[in-house]
């Protein structure tokens, strides 16, 4: 009734504003409400690049596009008609003004409403955001004290004491060898935390370190010249390749000596909000798996030929990494079936493969292996009669696709590679008409955990299919991807803490709940809408039941609010892909 009212009448926000008052004290669930009507990219726009914004439930005709501080029309532009989405349970419209290349900062109105101001600039419109999301990595790093020189932020300081030194880590239970017994201990530092927990977990650094190399192999002159500001930084590796170097030299202490690799080094439960210099449970190896055995192999691949161009700087590390990789392979092939799930007493994240086949993490460590070593023996291990979907550190088969079509050229050399193209193509093609044919341009099936971190992904490979088939489509695709993560979206929220109008400031963060500070850490991505689990901050407080809406921006939303960095490292990915892409 309230959503055939408001489309006859079009009313504005404030008059909704009053029905959602009264329907509140009336006890209806206000599942037509709308946060706002008009959602534009609150980071900006490439001057010369497509500029959307999304109309959300306006049936307008026409647009316009004002200076932020006069108000002067500066942009007229006509609306097409309306999509129904039914994951926002909203009627969308889009609305282009690419033909505005004036550089300025601007806001699009239409129907008494406004939009949240954007800018259009010549260039370096992203390349804060480029940095901050990969910065994001150093405030995640374990065994390190956070420094203010390189942790502050427009003026906020994000220093921190070390936490979780990790030079007495015991060996659990489920991973005692007879060289390693129950309760002895190794050193095992360095390390990203994984999410808003302190653990570190193999099997889900493997894809974040995936995504991260291969925006460094698409685009390495950007990444070398590219200044994070790390303590690292200056050393004669570049600075993304320092932060991921920080992960592979724990990486390197995961690996047992018998080439088996423990899936986690974690507490036995989860500490409370805390600092992590204040954390001081006990550590421990716990488990060994195939999952994470194969996670990292592929790593270690990948890890060889990228840092094998700086062999002066980290002499061996290459050749190490390699072996390690090597190791790890065959002690997979031989325990092809090791399951893990959390033993009796361990309360930590699972990431556990029950009931699932391996052949996606062998399809992953082959094609890298293959990669780097040219070895045409890993490529007849490759299973291509697999579904090749949208990555997750569940699923990971399309990781080694997308790095075999990356290297598809130098590859061809050594063996017909037609199927890797035509997967490949299989594979961009699904994301984008997903994208295509969504009324509000985002390329997803459903709104689950980590929601945020599936679209940046998805936007990410559109990134490498433009950079691999040079069709506009793709390009295209990717920028209204990178538009919703940024603000055309149902929540009204930018959803990397700092930047743009109305951006995530409670994340599921035990730094941040503990500092309890007004402004959050910077680069940060949310987990995203969630239409799962919302009992974590109670149902009724969600603001809608509508997938695509249900976010919330509450420390207690671990379903929607959590941060990770398997969400952050595809984020951090699809931006610099953006800034190549677009901007250079």
């Amino acid at each position: 009734m309230f959503k055939m009212l408001f489309m006859v009448l079009k009313i504005s926000q404030k008059k909704l504003s009053v029905l959602l008052f009264f329907s509140l004290l009336l006890g209806i669930h206000p599942l037509f409400a709308q946060i706002n009507f008009i959602r534009v990219n609150q980071v900006g726009y490439y001057a010369h690049s497509t500029k959307q914004a999304i109309l959300a439930n306006m049936e307008a005709e026409e647009f316009e596009i004002r200076e932020h501080v006069s108000g002067d029309v500066v942009f007229r532009g006509e609306l097409p008609e309306g999509k129904h989405w039914k994951q926002s349970n909203e009627t969308l419209q889009v609305a282009d003004f690419s033909a505005l290349t004036k550089p300025g900062k601007y806001y699009v109105y239409c129907l008494n409403e406004k939009s949240h101001p954007f800018e259009i600039k010549e260039k370096a419109v992203f390349e804060s955001l480029s940095v901050w999301t990969l910065k994001a990595f150093y405030m995640w790093r374990a065994s390190a004290d956070i420094k203010s020189e390189y942790a502050t932020f427009n003026g906020d300081d994000y220093s921190r004491a070390m936490g979780h030194p990790d030079d007495t880590v015991y060996i659990h239970p489920t991973a005692a060898s007879e060289k390693r017994p129950i309760e002895s201990f190794i050193s095992a530092p360095r390390g990203w935390y994984d999410a808003g927990d302190y653990n570190l977990y193999v099997v889900n650094a493997g894809i974040s370190f995936h995504a991260l190399a291969m925006a460094y192999e698409m685009y390495p002159n950007y990444y070398k010249s590219l200044n994070l500001n790390i303590p690292e930084s200056g050393n004669g590796l570049p600075d993304l390749l320092n932060e991921m170097k920080w992960e592979l030299d724990w990486l390197f202490n995961m690996q047992d000596e018998d080439g088996g690799v423990y899936h986690k080094l974690s507490s036995l439960r989860f500490c409370s909000m805390m600092l992590p210099s204040e954390d001081k449970l006990d550590r421990y190896m716990i488990g060994k798996s195939t999952a994470a055995t194969l996670n990292f192999s592929a790593v270690m691949a990948m890890a060889s030929r990228i840092y094998a161009e700086y062999d002066s700087v980290f002499p061996g590390l290459s050749e190490r990494a390699l072996k390690a990789s090597l190791k790890a392979w065959r002690w997979a092939e031989k325990n092809s079936d090791v399951h893990y799930s959390n033993p009796e007493g361990v309360r930590t994240g699972e990431y556990g493969d029950r009931g699932r086949s391996f052949s996606d993490e062998f399809f992953w460590a082959a094609a890298e292996l293959f990669i780097t070593t040219g070895e045409k023996k890993y490529f007849e291990k490759l299973d291509f009669m697999q579904l090749f979907e949208t990555p997750t550190w569940a699923e990971v088969n399309s990781l080694g696709l997308v790095s075999l079509a990356l290297h598809k050229e130098r590859l061809s050399k050594i063996t017909n590679l037609d199927v890797v193209d035509r997967k490949f193509k299989g594979l961009c093609e699904n994301i984008y008409n997903m994208c295509h044919y969504c009324p509000n341009l985002v390329p997803i099936k459903k709104f689950e955990w980590g929601s945020n971190g599936v679209i940046a992904t998805n936007g990410a490979i559109l990134g490498l299919a433009h950079y691999v088939y040079k069709s506009d489509k793709y390009k295209e695709a990717m920028l209204s991807t990178f538009n919703y993560l940024l603000g055309t979206n149902p929540t009204d929220y930018c959803f990397v803490s700092r930047f743009g109008s109305r951006y995530p400031k409670n994340f599921h963060d035990r730094r941040t709940t503990a500092w309890n500070r007004s402004e959050p850490m910077p680069g940060y991505l949310a987990g995203g809408s969630n239409a799962n689990q919302v009992s974590d901050c109670g149902k009724q407080n969600y603001p809608s039941s509508a997938p695509a809406r249900c976010y919330l921006d509450k420390t207690c939303s671990y379903s929607t609010n959590e941060i990770a960095i398997n969400w952050n490292a595809p984020m951090a990915a699809l931006t610099g892909i953006v800034e190549n892409t677009i901007g250079r």
